[in-house]
Parts: C-alpha cells; sequence; structure tokens
C-alpha cells in the first residue's frame, strides 16, 4: 500500500537513511518504526508538525511528493544505485514507460554563441522529453529550444521547491511547468542550493533519459558529473567535437572516454543520436 506523503515527510525531517526511505517509500512502514524506536516523543510531535508544515508549503507551491514506487516516479532513476525514496515535482509527469527517455542535453553556464544556438536547435528536434537542469548557459538554451517545439522539457534542480537557481530563471521555471514540462527536486520545500546538491542533480538527469549530449564544458564543469553517471548506467552518451575556438576541453576528455563525436552538422548529428536510441531500446529494461 502506498505510505502518505505525511509519513516520508516526517522520515526525511527525522533524517531516517535513504535505505530506509527508499523501503517506507515501497509500503514497508517498518523501516521507520524501527529507526524511530528511541526518539523521544517531543521530536516525534516535531516531526509531525513540521512534515504537516511541508506538505501544505508544496500544495501552496503547486508542488506534490511522488515517492519510489509511484506510476509516475521516472523509470530511468530505477537504475541508479540510490534512486530517491521521493521526488518533490511541479508539473506534469505521466506515468512511466518500462523504461527511460528522452535526452539529456548539457554543458557549461558560459558557452559561446554557437554552442547555445546548437543547443536551442538540438532540443527543438531530439528525441523529447528534453531533460536538463535549469542552469544559466546550455541548460537554458536546451529548455528554451524544447519550449519553442511545443515538447515537455523536465528541469532537475539542486534546490527545493519555493527556490529557484539561477534566481533569474524563475520565469522559465513558470513556462516549463505551464507548457506541460515539470521541475523535479529530491529536496524538501525552501531548501537552498549547495554544490553538492548540483552534483547529486546531475545524476538524476542521466538516469532518467535514454541518452546524454555534451554540447561544451571545460574538463571541471558540473556537465561532467552529468556524464560520469550516465557512463555508470551505461548509457548512450555523445559529446559535439571541440573546435579551435572556445572552451571545448571536457568535450575532448568525455570522447576520449567513450563518449560519441557529435558532429557540428545538425542534421548528422540527429541521425547519430537516432542510432543511439535505437541501441538503448534493444537494451533490457
Amino acid at each position: 500500500m502506498p505510505v502518505s506523503p505525511l509519513v516520508l515527510l516526517a522520515g526525511a525531517l527525522l533524517r531516517v537513511p535513504a535505505r530506509r526511505l527508499r523501503a517506507l517509500a515501497l509500503g514497508d512502514e517498518s523501516a521507520l518504526r524501527d529507526w524511530i524506536v528511541n526518539e523521544s516523543a517531543t521530536r516525534l510531535a516535531e516531526a509531525r508538525r513540521d512534515a504537516r508544515l511541508a506538505n501544505a508549503r508544496l500544495e501552496a507551491l503547486g508542488a506534490r511528493i511522488v515517492p519510489l514506487g509511484a506510476p509516475e516516479y521516472p523509470a530511468g532513476l530505477l537504475d541508479l544505485r540510490d534512486p530517491p525514496p521521493f521526488l518533490t515535482v511541479r508539473g506534469a509527469l505521466p506515468p512511466r514507460a518500462c523504461r527511460r527517455e528522452g535526452t539529456a542535453i548539457v554543458g557549461t553556464r558560459a558557452p559561446d554563441k554557437e554552442a547555445c544556438e546548437v543547443a536551442y536547435a538540438l532540443a527543438s528536434r531530439a528525441t523529447p522529453p528534453i531533460v536538463s537542469g535549469l542552469a544559466r548557459g546550455i541548460d537554458a538554451a536546451a529548455h528554451e529550444g524544447a519550449l519553442s517545439a511545443g515538447v515537455p522539457t523536465y528541469a532537475y534542480v539542486g534546490t527545493g521547491p519555493g527556490v529557484t537557481y539561477p534566481p533569474e530563471h524563475r520565469e522559465l521555471e513558470e513556462r516549463i511547468v505551464s507548457s506541460g514540462g515539470a521541475v523535479l527536486s529530491e529536496l524538501l520545500p525552501d531548501e537552498s542550493v549547495t554544490r553538492w546538491s548540483l552534483v547529486r542533480r546531475d545524476r538524476l538527469q542521466a538516469a532518467h533519459a535514454a541518452a546524454i549530449v555534451l554540447v561544451q564544458s571545460e574538463p571541471a564543469g558540473g556537465a561532467m558529473h552529468a556524464l560520469a553517471a550516465a557512463r555508470s548506467l551505461d548509457r548512450p552518451r555523445f559529446a559535439f567535437a571541440p573546435r579551435a575556438a572556445g572552451i571545448f576541453t571536457g568535450n575532448a576528455r568525455a570522447i576520449a572516454d567513450g563518449a560519441a563525436s557529435l558532429p557540428w552538422d545538425l542534421a548528422l548529428a540527429l541521425e547519430m543520436l537516432a542510432v543511439g536510441a535505437t541501441r538503448e531500446e534493444r537494451l533490457p529494461s
């Protein structure tokens, strides 16, 4: 039987370990009972109160809890060693298919003009949904390209609902939600961004999608975390070939690490992505 969002929120607020929260999300309430047996009555009452407040905040934001095991929980996340026990979601998520879906498009926050244009155009024509991270630069261009084509786009973010990072993308976040996409997080409402939360969300982008594309990056860029996660998940990885001008050392590293090199000719790049998607369909779910 599905567990109540209030129970999951209370467990998270009590800092119940993720392994136990995953069991709880799947209906094993003993995972919570065994952990809290030594908690004081005062602490348990505080957790129940704070869970009600957090749930009310989610409702006020138009967000909700999607637990592990729910029909709309993204199937690709189940491939992770540590799938989130629940997601906080604003927007639409269809009931999941039997496999991962869509195209993750990632890259630097400071791309050159051509890289931005290619990310936008690729997102308008690649297999939807388009998955990215709401960051400046390539992420924003990918979301905008998907919106321009009327296809859903999902933003995995490193903040809780009620906080937008970067703040200037609040309007973009609203358009993603109102256009049939979603903003997803593994954090509680109003939690702020941290370096670690951004690294953690990168694995969610890679897991959700059937393939990942690196448009432009430096070797220490956050997008490289998403590429590393995709490699560990055996997702098809692609990176645009380094150009003479611009910062493409991350792309060169990704290609040396096994990512397929994409040409800057969009039609040819889309053909290569289609081949990668066919390979993914043949993999066992």
